[in-house]
């Protein structure tokens, strides 16, 4: 840059020769008493710097001379060292030790800074964010100190600050420094002068020390001083007066978009950035004041730094509170919650196993005192003699069976006496089980002892003179057998009999026979009589019995989650259940064979039962507690068995073996039963996150008007 004002002007080949000069030279321009030269550090514009030691303590030493070939202007040194001396107690800054501006060539002596410029610390990449400011607050520091001697730099660039061996800040070359009071311009470096600094009529100010430091920090942060690039470095070069020049360089900062680099740099926060972004204000006006006021925005920034832990712990404590109180919280909350429904499911299925009992127990009674109507009506007065003719011959028997297809639609009193003798009987039993709100027996039969059904009501046509002796009800085997393949030794019953359930020809639905032997005079048995059944009316009879028809599903029915269903305790086999009596025959008759309780429940019962035979007392084996329980119906894929894909939960209670090896199953939704629990949990937790959210609100309203009252205190 050439100089101007009192400043001897030097062009670009004198420049070059100076340096060559200096190069050639081993020998410094002259000997200094007191001091060894140790080797050449560098040639500037107007001298050349050497490393020397003081004899006297053998201190290292930078000793600066002007060249006195070239009639420099002497004032030049008069000027700098005049500035240096006036700075002498400031710590930022070389320091004077000695100086003769008489001596030839002139020269003064300063201390050494050991570690070199900041200019050849940057040669080496960028500065992290915290050592860039650290080098900018001690810049600051020291031209703070200089400003408050009335000595302002206007030429602050990398190559000025010098770092010494503990990396701290020292200001050198102050050759184109000038007195606050002065009122001559000054030209400093290209990019790292402020734009109105590119005047001839300019007046020192503070500000553009302020520009310096912003643009130093940018280089170091970015790499690059602030609006440096190649084409408009290009358009610096191709002007070849001073006047363009200065004049170029200030129309392009002004006109240049607001540098931004610094913005993407990591580490960099936004108020760092908004102090670069002060210093660099191409308006003086808008720029921080002095070095100071930098000082005192950096000190700010470090303030709220300070703070931002204590803000952050103010914020994220209670946040972190919550956060940790949450799982606890939660997990609490769940193990009251499985509690609860455990609990409940254990209550649930001792309830369920007191109505199984119940059930079980009701329908034994139920069973047993059929089976003694039947008997009582073998014993009454009107049926004595009256059935004798089945001691007799195959054409007697005959006979009866005619007698049954003749007279079934005949009064009563045109009636044989046996026949009419047994219509009288059902009718009675029907009208007896209406008074008691019982099932009515859907049929009653009399075999002969070949197992031919002599008589039926309600009468049919199909049945009425066939063999039935491959029923279980006739032989009490308790197997079925082909009607084309019976055993030689059949024989009728010889004692009251529960039959195995059988599928109704008509409903396709499960049926029950109960039947007793009738005996001849000699004890032989003779005949069965029978009645039948439907097992799901059953069920229906011994739930009203027992006092819970407001606690079963019935049949239709969608609002109940209890209901019963009967299965056969050996095979497992589903006997009866809510879904089945809604079903037509040929529906039931496909899947029966699929309805079978799952293997698990099959377990149970089979070491229920070896635990009762093991046992000495009678009766049936205890009730089996299912917590997760599989309806059969649910494995279904017809679509009214939906409803029963779910999860239950079971109480399984056998009956007496002795009386009917059936189980009774009582089973619930665990979803229905455990709804009120979900929806107390839901509830809670609906209240839970509505207070921490509440809370969390609140919180940040409080530190919103916390964060503006200090930000308000940070800007007073």
């Amino acid at each position: 840059m050439t100089e101007f004002g009192n400043t001897q002007v030097q062009g670009d080949d004198d420049r070059e020769q100076s340096r060559r000069l200096s190069r050639d030279s081993n020998r410094p321009p002259a000997d200094i008493e007191g001091y060894t030269f140790l080797r050449h550090l560098g040639t500037g514009a107007y001298g050349s710097v050497w490393l020397a030691r003081r004899d006297a303590g053998r201190q290292p030493v930078a000793i600066k001379f002007y060249s006195d070939r070239r009639a420099i202007d002497r004032s030049l040194l008069h000027r700098e060292v005049e500035k240096l001396e006036t700075l002498y107690r400031s710590r930022g800054i070389v320091r004077l030790l000695e100086s003769d501006w008489n001596a030839d060539p002139p020269y003064y002596v300063m201390e050494y800074v050991e570690n070199g410029s900041l200019s050849a610390l940057m040669t080496r990449g960028v500065q992290p964010p915290a050592e860039a400011v650290r080098i900018t607050r001690e810049v600051c520091q020291a031209l703070t100190e200089a400003h408050g001697a009335g000595v302002l730099h206007c030429d602050l660039k990398p190559d000025n600050i010098l770092l010494d061996t503990h990396n701290r800040v020292r200001l050198c070359d102050f050759g184109q420094a000038r007195m606050s009071h002065e009122r001559s311009p000054a030209l400093g470096t290209l990019f790292y002068m402020a734009p109105e600094q590119a005047d001839l009529d300019a007046a020192a100010d503070a500000r553009w020390d302020v520009y310096a430091v912003g643009a130093v920090l940018y280089h170091m942060l970015t790499g690059e001083p602030p609006f440096r690039t190649p084409e408009f470095q290009r358009r610096l070069e191709n002007v070849t007066s001073l006047q363009e020049r200065l004049t170029t360089y200030r129309q392009g900062i002004l006109t240049a978009p607001r540098p931004d680099g610094h913005y993407r740099v990591r580490g960099v926060d936004r108020r760092l950035a908004r102090i670069i972004d002060a210093c660099l204000a191409v308006d003086p006006d808008e720029r921080l004041p002095n070095a100071q006021a930098v000082l005192n925005e950096l000190e700010t920034r470090d303030r709220l730094r300070a703070r931002r832990p204590l803000l952050l712990l103010g914020v994220l404590g209670p946040l972190l509170l919550i956060a940790a109180m949450v799982p606890l919280f939660s997990r609490a909350l769940q193990n009251n919650v499985d509690q609860m429904k455990r609990q409940i499911t254990a209550g649930a299925l001792e309830r369920d196993a007191l109505s199984a009992r119940a059930l079980a127990g009701a329908l034994e009674v139920e069973l047993q005192e059929r089976l003694h109507d039947l008997q009582d009506v073998l014993a009454s007065h009107e049926l004595a003699g009256a059935l004798d003719f089945l001691q007799g011959t195959a054409e007697t028997r005959d006979a009866a069976v005619q007698e049954t297809r003749d007279c079934h639609n005949r009064p009563l009193s045109e009636m044989p006496e046996w026949l009419a003798a047994l219509q009288r009987a059902r009718t009675a039993a029907d009208d007896d089980n209406r008074q008691r709100n019982h099932e009515i027996d859907t049929s009653w039969f009399l075999q002969d002892r070949e197992g031919r059904q002599l008589w039926r009501h309600p009468y049919d046509e199909r049945t009425v003179g066939q063999y039935w002796a491959f029923r279980d009800y006739f032989h009490g085997r308790n197997r079925e057998f082909a009607p084309d393949d019976l055993p030689d030794d059949l024989t009728p019953i010889q004692a009251p009999h529960v039959s195995l359930p059988f599928t109704s020809r008509s409903t396709g639905q499960y049926m029950v026979c109960l039947s007793v032997p009738i005996r001849g005079p000699d004890g032989t048995v003779v005949g069965v009589l029978g009645r039948t059944a439907h097992l799901a009316g059953l069920r229906r009879q011994i739930a009203d019995y027992i006092g819970n028809t407001s606690a079963w599903q019935t049949d239709g029915g969608t609002t109940s989650h209890r209901e019963i269903a009967l299965a056969d305790g050996r095979t497992g086999q589903l006997l009866d259940h809510p879904w089945i009596s809604q079903q037509p025959a040929d529906r039931l008759n496909a899947v029966f064979s699929r309805l079978i309780l799952p293997q698990d429940v099959l377990t149970a019962l089979t070491d229920a039962e070896s635990q009762r035979a093991a046992g000495s007392r009678r009766g049936r084996p205890s009730e089996i507690l299912l917590e997760h329980y599989e309806d059969p119906v649910g494995i279904l894929d017809n679509e009214t068995a939906g409803a029963y894909r779910s999860d239950w939960i079971a109480a399984l209670a056998p009956m007496n073996p002795d009386v009917a090896p059936w189980v009774v199953v009582v089973q619930e939704k665990r979803g229905v039963l455990q709804k009120p629990v979900d929806d107390m949990t839901r509830q809670a937790r609906q209240t839970v996150w509505t207070a921490l959210l509440t809370g969390v609100a609140l919180m940040a309203i409080v530190w919103t008007f916390v964060g503006r009252a200090m930000a308000r205190s940070v800007a007073r």
